[in-house]
């Protein structure tokens, strides 16, 4: 969704090339495809070794790629900030609550309410950065709202135990990269390049990795071969490739086009997970997708002409 005061006008976005795109569609896809991905390596990789590992094994590729091409450097003083606050909210905690999350639930409604982080973001941005909302940003917030009350209250009144939890640690997580958001954007004078992907990195795996051998022990998990497969795609390929094209969707498009992208994500997560894990589109989940879908399409409309003279507000 777009976060700008609704009194500065709408910037233009450059077109997006053909190349580009297929790889917009490639990281959504990746991304889409980790989540039953995840479901799957839950049942041989304990939740904090299999975040760690994640990004153990995206930090020794990305650095190795930084260093390759000639970009590792160690960030600046004041990209420090947003390198700790991506490292550890963004990707090592929301990573942590997720993986674990999934020993809970089934991953196709998981991944709905994990990446719902517009619905924190927008009413956190006129909190937090006293940011005005206009019209349709508050019809937005509204729909994404009651999206998410479709999907999540039917399997929190009917959910166990078991479940409630694993449906707290998600909203957990979805805050976690909601306040990442905040924090990037209102920090100024730093970009999300790609010198900064390593060490985003490194912060995710130091902490995960003593937590994993404090919680769980050592890893016995690696003499499992199915593990390997796992941590293949979900660090390598579903964190440090992905994360490159992430961040020039971030730099290139607008914050409504990222938006509406990264929606695509939980859409692919929930019909892999149909196809693989047989998990119901019931009508209540479908309904929601749709209202989220429109919340978070609203915004890239024409801007509608509010007229206080014909008593519009």
């Amino acid at each position: 969704m777009s976060l700008s005061s609704p009194s500065v006008p709408l910037k233009k976005t450059k077109a997006i090339s053909g190349p580009f795109l297929v790889c917009v569609v490639l990281a959504i896809c990746i991304w889409g495809g980790n989540w039953p991905v995840m479901k799957f390596g839950s049942q041989y990789i304990p939740p904090l070794w299999f975040a760690a590992s994640r990004f153990v094994s995206a930090a020794m590729l990305s650095f190795a790629i930084a260093a390759a091409i000639g970009k590792l450097r160690l960030p600046r003083r004041e990209e420090w900030p947003v390198v700790l606050g991506v490292g550890i909210l963004q990707m090592g905690l929301f990573t942590a609550l997720v993986t674990g999350a999934l020993h809970f639930v089934m991953p196709g409604r998981a991944s709905l309410i994990a990446y719902a982080t517009s619905v924190w973001v927008v009413p956190g941005a006129a909190l937090v950065l006293k940011q005005r909302l206009s019209g349709q940003q508050r019809l937005a917030t509204m729909f994404s709202y009651l999206g998410m009350a479709i999907v999540v209250l039917p399997a929190v009144l009917h959910a166990d135990l078991h479940g409630m939890i694993g449906y707290l640690m998600l909203a957990a997580a979805s805050l976690s990269w909601a306040i990442n958001i905040l924090q990037i954007k209102s920090t100024k004078g730093v970009r999300l390049d790609f010198d900064l992907l390593p060490w985003q990195t490194l912060v995710a795996a130091l902490p995960l990795t003593v937590l994993a051998l404090a919680v769980e022990g050592a890893p016995v998990f690696l003499a499992e071969p199915h593990s390997w497969y796992v941590i293949a795609y979900t660090g390598p390929l579903a964190t440090a490739l992905t994360f490159l094209i992430v961040l020039q969707m971030t730099q290139r498009l607008s914050p409504v086009t990222v938006s509406v992208c990264m929606l695509g994500v939980p859409v692919v997560g929930i019909t892999l997970s149909s196809l693989i894990f047989g998990e119901a589109l019931s009508a209540d989940l479908l309904m929601g997708v749709a209202l989220i879908c429109l919340g978070l399409l609203i915004p890239a409309l024409p801007r509608m002409s509010w007229r206080r003279s014909q008593g519009v507000v």
